[in-house]
């Protein structure tokens, strides 16, 4: 149970971005350590979708329920949580003493996360196995850049390929 909370520590100090910036680095952790295999993860980040809140939040709790029940998901969330919140209060009782230029900090910050998403975006590519989820990924992406809601993207793939898989 505390490997794999120390993997969520770990991951939260490296989560600048928000969650899908981290869900390449989530899935090499989880699945090169054998908590979850490939499928497991990709269902598992389905699932975290779907859930109110934060993918990699969802992901850790989702996590910890499944191998150690209620304990191990308040324990995987908390320790996601912990660094952030840890980094947050230094940046508070340092911004008063030294002033921090902040639009430069996250200038800086904006390389690091979308190399993230980029390394995120070609880890979840080495799940795709078939044409339909390959056809799938790119009709959600393209509709990604239209008036359509999320949501009705995300249930709309959920749904057509829950149909399809029966």
């Amino acid at each position: 149970m505390w490997n794999l909370a120390f993997v969520f520590l770990k991951v939260g100090f490296l989560s600048f971005g928000g969650g899908w910036a981290i869900v390449g680095v989530l899935k090499e952790e989880l699945v090169s350590r054998g908590f979850l295999t490939l499928e497991e993860f990709s269902q598992a980040i389905s699932i975290a979708q779907m859930t109110p809140g934060p993918v990699a939040i969802n992901l850790a709790t989702y996590t910890g329920y499944k191998f150690f029940g209620l304990t191990g998901a308040v324990l995987n969330t908390l320790a996601f949580l912990g660094a952030p919140i840890l980094v947050l209060s230094f940046a508070i009782f340092l911004g008063r003493f030294l002033k921090l230029q902040r639009k430069r900090l996250m200038k800086a910050l904006e390389g690091v996360t979308t190399t993230l998403m980029i390394v995120t975006l070609f880890s979840l590519m080495g799940s795709i196995r078939s044409p339909i989820m390959i056809i799938f990924s790119v009709v959600a992406f393209l509709c990604s850049f239209t008036k359509v809601h999320p949501l009705v993207i995300i249930f709309g793939c959920g749904l057509v390929g829950a149909l399809l898989r029966f």
